[in-house]
């Protein structure tokens, strides 16, 4: 009995011998330990490799390459380490989940001017967007008051902990917020109050100052004259006002155009005021101007690129320019009910459009702290600042990179399972050889010789060389013999793919030269007689920043707000006149199932209704159908064209793509597709993942779409990033759709327009890399009925070729030119968005 003890001691003993020196079991929340990284972005100084660092008390002690850690310390390594992310434009804890008017705290619009409205008193510390944000390496967000008032109140900062609300406010009054900007315009001017107009925003917005300044200096002379006078009566939204006069706090302004940008610089130089500029979209307009205001904020987002006026089909990567200007420039997500995790995601897109390494990492922690006067305790890996920490898998910015674990005050707020990594190549460097294409490419037959193929027919071919001839794919190999009279595009340090399909769009119905769209027909809940093809402008910019982004064919559909929304085409994204770019015509039926087919005053109100318009004019059609076969000749019923766009649905001949998103949405879709014998195709569907088995069984598809999104609304509170990857592993057929972003603001700026970007996503959160592949190619090709066309470099397949820095999924490699037909749509130049 005593052995027994003794060895069950001895075993206590070593196990807690265990815990004190094996790094995986280290209590790093206690109040001293040591952290080991391979590589530590400090953001003020640099990156430090094999470093190390202190913690005590929740504060950085040490940092550097020599630092002595005992031999019994409590250790944690990590392969790379960065500040906890900064996000000083955020609207979560004000407008938390779900996203329904109970929640929305975070514009006071009944009054253009509410100085006196405090974020902090509307801040729900409780907000299921806070952990999901965590997770993703924010520890620190400023959440603020919206946009619809001139001055909309003051902001609060928060540390993302789990802890008490009075622990996790950081300081109660950040900044104050206002905007100078149309969004007073659009709720004051429509009710025909002032603001209506810009002048009447700056008129407020000056006007509220100089009030400021008169209850400032009555409160002056008041002091200097308390045993003659009364005090003046108290006004606390002035108060705010006047600690902004003082300089004690910020004024952080929503802005957007060039003149905007000059207008909030001109107010806050007539005032003297501390300025942050929220958004400033267009600010590369008046670059060589802003230089003039060195001590500005400029904080980005969450349309990190816009187009310029004058040539509308170039993106600007607004971020990069101002920081090559040597201006202060942060990022931000302006999330509202959720997204506030995508803040590192939307940094990778700047560095991905030509921001530098260096620049992108202050932008999301150093500079937000410098710009709401918070960088003496956060913001960078220093001595005496706050451990507010993140562990990484790889280089910070690659796509691939995950968050393993996020340290808030010294204590660990998040730890995630690592697996294999993803991809093993370095990150393509910054400058490579130019790619070389003859200039009269157009004049006849060429040849493509590349580092690498990825023809999406077979194994990636090394060395490779395609052969191509009037817009049509001759020949892929190895040893291909190119005749004498081809061309020759050298891409021997490059990759080559199959151009990108989308297997959704809006592209060319989005918006015209009147900022008119054609999306939704909202006259009628059921118009499938209609042609997505009679809407669509080819000129429109969405075309060319799709090819900007390697996309040559696109699936151009109605929108979701009707039960039956019309009919689809397959498109390629070069061309003057749609009926010349079409690659199949009537190529689906729009069906929408869920809140979206909803009328607020006519049938359909409820699911129910959607369902039940859904099976009568089905019904209707079918009855139509057998009727017009059995008739005799001459007594067919008269024509009805809604119904008779659906007999090719009902035949099977024509696919529907059904816009869905919950469970029980889908299995509604999957049940009118059993009654109907329909073809269906999933779009949307956040919650297919959870369905695998209905799915597999009957071969659906599916269309994964925002992919870049909040962290769970009422309607797809069921999101998770894995999907694609479920899916797939599933044997489910999947593509993507890429975001189109508006007129002047690609989607590629916003996060989710880059189909590249997307598979990477997808990728990092499971999905196999071939899978990815192909659900950006041929798979989209077979789920679109295009498969003969396009998707595969194959002989006698359309030339759609797409040409790369690098491997397709890793953050640097960007389109370097693009073949649609055989024909150079586009090529990169040189600092072509900067």
């Amino acid at each position: 009995m005593f052995g027994h003890r003794k060895i069950v001691t001895f075993i206590l003993m070593f196990l807690f011998l265990a815990i004190l020196t094996d790094p995986s079991l280290a209590q790093d929340d206690s109040r001293h330990y040591f952290i080991r990284a391979g590589k530590v972005y400090t953001a003020s100084r640099g990156i430090m490799s094999n470093a190390a660092i202190e913690i005590k008390d929740g504060k950085i002690v040490r940092v550097g390459q020599n630092v002595p850690i005992p031999r019994k310390a409590r250790l944690l390594k990590a392969d790379v380490v960065m500040p906890g992310l900064i996000d000083i434009h955020s609207h979560i804890g004000v407008y938390s989940l779900p996203m329904v008017p109970e929640n929305a705290d975070f514009n006071e619009m009944t009054n253009p001017v509410t100085p006196q409205v405090r974020a902090v008193d509307s801040f729900n510390f409780y907000d299921p967007a806070i952990p999901v944000a965590r997770a993703e390496g924010v520890t620190t967000i400023v959440s603020r008051p919206g946009s619809a008032n001139v001055i909309g109140g003051t902001s609060v900062a928060v540390k993302l902990k789990t802890s008490s609300p009075d622990q996790m406010v950081f300081k109660e009054i950040c900044d104050l917020k206002m905007a100078i900007e149309g969004n007073p315009l659009d709720f004051y001017g429509a009710k025909k109050q002032m603001p209506a107009t810009l002048m009447s925003v700056y008129f407020l917005a000056r006007k509220a100052f100089i009030e400021a300044q008169d209850y400032m200096r009555s409160w002056e002379e008041y002091e200097k004259n308390k045993a003659s006078s009364s005090p003046p009566r108290r006004d606390l939204g002035k108060e705010i006002m006047v600690k902004a006069l003082k300089r004690e706090i910020p004024v952080h302004i929503h802005c957007a155009t060039a003149s905007e940008i000059i207008n909030c610089i001109r107010l806050a130089r007539e005032f003297n005021l501390r300025l942050s500029l929220a958004h400033c979209s267009w600010a590369h307009l008046v670059v060589d101007e802003l230089v003039n205001y060195p001590d500005v904020h400029y904080n980005v987002g969450p349309a990190m690129f816009m187009t310029y006026y004058d040539n509308i089909l170039e993106f600007k990567n607004t971020p990069a320019v101002l920081a090559n200007a040597g201006l202060k420039v942060s990022l931000h997500t302006d999330a509202v009910g959720g997204a506030q995790q995508n803040l590192l995601h939307l940094a990778r897109l700047c560095y991905r459009y030509g921001m530098k390494e260096e620049d992108t990492i202050k932008a999301i922690t150093i500079s937000g702290a410098e710009a709401v006067g918070l960088e003496n305790r956060i913001g960078s890996i220093e001595e005496g600042k706050d451990a507010d920490l993140i562990f990484l898998d790889g280089h910070p910015l690659e796509f691939s990179t995950s968050v393993v674990r996020v340290i808030i005050d010294g204590k660990t707020e998040f730890t995630r399972e690592t697996g294999p990594p993803v991809a093993t190549e370095e990150t393509i460097p910054e400058a490579i050889s130019d790619l070389k294409i003859p200039e009269d490419i157009a004049a006849g037959p060429y040849a493509i010789k590349a580092g690498t193929i990825f023809t999406m027919a077979g194994k990636p071919i090394e060395n490779g060389i395609i052969l191509i001839s009037n817009g049509k794919i001759e020949g892929v190999g190895k040893d291909l013999p190119i005749p004498d009279d081809y061309k020759v595009v050298d891409a021997k340090e490059f990759v080559v793919m199959p151009g990108l399909i989308s297997a959704r769009s809006y592209s060319g119905i989005l918006s015209n030269w009147r900022q008119q769209n054609s999306i939704d027909e909202t006259s009628s809940p059921v118009v499938p007689a209609l042609e997505v093809k009679h809407a669509v402008e080819p000129q429109a910019p969405h075309f060319a920043f799709s090819r900007q982004t390697g996309i040559t064919t696109i699936m151009i559909t109605p929108g979701n707000k009707n039960v039956i929304g019309g009919q689809g085409i397959v498109a390629k994204t070069w061309g003057e006149v749609i009926d010349k770019m079409t690659v199949k015509d009537r190529a689906a039926m729009v069906f929408g199932l869920g809140a979206m087919a909803k009328r607020e005053d006519q049938m359909p109100m409820t699911r129910m209704g959607v369902a039940a318009l859904l099976r009568e004019t089905l019904t209707r059609a079918r009855y139509y159908l057998d009727t017009r076969e059995k008739a005799a000749a001459g007594q067919r019923p008269p024509v009805d064209l809604n119904l008779e766009a659906l007999i090719p649905v009902l035949k099977g001949e024509m696919p529907v793509i059904v816009h869905c998103e919950r469970s029980d949405d889908i299995l509604t879709a999957i049940k009118t597709a059993d009654e109907f014998g329909l073809k269906i195709i999933l779009d949307g569907a956040t919650s297919a993942y959870k369905l695998t088995d209905e799915l597999k069984k009957r071969n659906i598809p599916v269309i994964i779409e925002d992919l870049i999104r909040g962290a769970g609304n009422i309607e797809d509170r069921d999101f998770n990033p894995a999907a694609p990857g479920i899916l797939a592993r599933a044997g489910i057929r999947v593509a993507f759709r890429a975001q189109e972003g508006w007129w002047v603001a690609p989607g590629v700026g916003w996060g989710g327009g880059d189909l590249l970007e997307l598979g990477a996503f997808a990728v990092r959160h499971g999905m196999q890399e071939e899978a990815a592949l192909r659900a950006l190619t041929i798979g989209a090709a077979e789920i679109l009925g295009i498969e003969h066309r396009t998707g595969s470099l194959e002989p006698n397949k359309d030339a759609d070729i797409l040409i790369l820095r690098g491997h397709p999924f890793k953050v640097k490699s960007i389109p370097e030119a693009v073949f649609i037909d055989g024909k150079l749509v586009y090529k990169r130049k040189n600092n072509e968005h900067l």
